[in-house]
């Protein structure tokens, strides 16, 4: 039995369960560690398959779907298979390793050639328009943003003030970034940071953090995303341990109904990662109206 067989049955048992991929998979798959996926069904940017397989001397490995929620199934390969030899191991894990370093060399090419978007276009757009529907609808002062046609532009920088990203939102709120670009440890900052500053604010999104810094005159750093928290918190806690900071919670209240309704499991991602965070550096956590402001433990 060579790896390769051992992929494609395990695929195969996947399909089989209603677990199918709609992008490639199999190399991936060689590097034993957990992956997600996007499944046939799944929205634009959805990634509900997930799978790992342990090609030892017996390949064996495990897989779901979160949307429809299957649980882990598992898979084993058939005794009437030849187990893998120590060669075939090998040369998996050469081969594994070699297509790892290229996707990386690839998205680095892809943020690059992003960034150098970003700059284009940020260059080339018109001041943001304060009669913009979403800043309208959002009390938004647009001053700090730029416009190009009826979308406002969202810097999105790192910490020595590259600019790499562009969030790009249109007037119903709908929010992208350029494609391939790096959103990874991005932020922007509402506000400024005075020599006398002491405290800051973390929040997920720009109306949001212009909002609270006009409320409190504070500055108030945008981290964009869920994901995306954690590790602009971290930046910062390490870049700047003498403030004093707070993380504004983001209610998924609907998210975490319409996951309940598919998985009979509650989760409100946005109030989860900011009081996990908060605990992480140490910081204060603030809720939206109607939720309980507390210090993390």
């Amino acid at each position: 039995m060579s790896y390769h067989d051992a992929i494609a049955d395990f695929v195969s048992f996947m399909e089989a369960n209603g677990v199918k991929p709609s992008e490639p998979i199999a190399q991936r798959l060689g590097s034993g560690s957990l992956i997600r996926f996007r499944c046939e069904g799944d929205g634009k940017g959805r990634k509900n398959g997930w799978a790992i397989l342990y090609l030892d001397e017996r390949p064996a490995g495990a897989f779901g779907n979160y949307k429809m929620n299957t649980g882990t199934l598992k898979w084993k390969s058939s005794e009437d298979r030849p187990a893998l030899s120590r060669e075939e191991r090998d040369a998996l894990q050469r081969e594994w390793r070699a297509a790892k370093e290229k996707r990386e060399a690839e998205k680095r090419d892809c943020e690059q050639q992003a960034a150098l978007d970003a700059a284009d276009l940020w260059q080339r757009a018109d001041p943001a328009s304060s009669a913009h529907p979403y800043a309208e609808r959002k009390r938004l002062n647009a001053a700090p943003l730029r416009q190009m046609g009826d979308r406002l532009l969202v810097p999105m920088c790192d910490e020595a003030g590259r600019l790499w990203n562009l969030q790009r939102i249109s007037p119903s709120g709908d929010k992208r970034f350029l494609e391939g670009g790096r959103v990874n440890g991005l932020f922007a900052i509402v506000g400024e940071f005075m020599p006398e500053t002491s405290e800051a604010i973390f929040a997920e999104g720009y109306a949001t953090a212009d909002t609270l810094s006009r409320a409190t005159g504070l500055p108030v750093i945008v981290t964009f995303n869920t994901a995306n928290m954690p590790k602009v918190a971290r930046l910062w806690a390490e870049r700047r341990p003498d403030l004093h900071f707070t993380v504004f919670a983001d209610d998924d209240e609907a998210t975490g109904c319409d996951l309940e309704e598919r998985t009979g499991t509650y989760k409100n991602p946005g109030i989860e990662c900011a009081e996990a965070v908060a605990s992480e550096i140490g910081a204060c956590i603030a809720y939206p109206l109607g939720r309980p402001s507390r210090r993390a433990a």
